[in-house]
């Protein structure tokens, strides 16, 4: 899993120093195995450091946690400390279309959502209007 994260963050590097962004990566030793559909993970998980880039205008930092939660699933954190997201907004996000980017689509985190569902994972947003953003991604391990 951090390897994934990694190349996902060697991806996505020019986008974050042309904005400001330095990501912190903290993984704990030993991480259970998940298993996974990896492009897809992969797709969910760019489209959350986007979105947590483009939360920080003014640059900054995105970390990234990854750790056990017990023997039978993998928790991956992502923090940002953007402008935070409204309770209505956030009370709608991963419904198709809702946006409120002047060019986005509102499918991203739709499809976020779906991909993270469909890995019978649980995704939670918690959010702090200009203090940042949580996104909290749990996935279950191979030996569960």
């Amino acid at each position: 899993m951090e390897a994934m994260i990694r190349s996902i963050l060697t991806l996505l590097e020019t986008q974050a120093m042309l904005s400001n962004i330095q990501f912190v990566v903290n993984a704990e030793n030993n991480l259970p195995h998940v298993s996974c559909e990896e492009n897809q993970l992969k797709q969910a998980f760019i489209n959350l450091i986007k979105n947590a880039i483009e939360a920080m205008p003014d640059g900054g930092q995105i970390d990234i946690d990854l750790r056990s939660e017990g023997a039978d699933s993998v928790r991956i954190v992502f923090k940002d400390r953007g402008q935070g997201i409204e309770n209505d907004v956030l009370a709608r996000l991963g419904e198709p279309f809702y946006t409120t980017k002047e060019k986005g689509t509102g499918l991203g985190i739709m499809i976020t959502y779906k991909i993270i569902e469909d890995h019978r994972g649980h995704l939670v947003v918690e959010s702090k209007v200009g203090e940042g953003t949580v996104v909290s991604v749990t996935l279950p391990s191979a030996y569960e």
